[in-house]
């Protein structure tokens, strides 16, 4: 189902201004009259608001080292590895 076919569909990218023209025109005709979508919008661009305040920092060397020291001595989960199915077409394994 499109935005088209369900407006309701289309409130991120309204809120993104990632609508072309005409569909975010619909969507503004739709909005005039759904509370729901009228709340959400609201919700969503409080959120694009915070997002767009928000600032990357360096962290302190000290937490930087302890993070990289925890990742390189934390085991790995293994990926669980499947048979390949006839569709797979032929397994080649290949020494790299």
């Amino acid at each position: 189902m499109s935005a088209a076919e369900d407006p309701h569909e289309a409130v991120g990218a309204y809120v993104l201004h990632a609508l072309p023209p005409e569909e975010a025109a619909a969507f503004a005709t739709h909005l005039a009259g759904c509370d729901a979508c009228t709340r959400e919008v609201a919700d969503l661009e409080a959120t694009v608001a915070c997002l767009a305040d928000a600032e990357a920092v360096t962290p302190p060397e000290a937490l930087r080292r302890r993070v990289l020291d925890r990742i390189a001595t934390t085991a790995q989960e293994q990926l669980l590895r499947r048979e390949p199915s006839r569709r797979d077409g032929p397994r080649l394994d290949l020494e790299v």
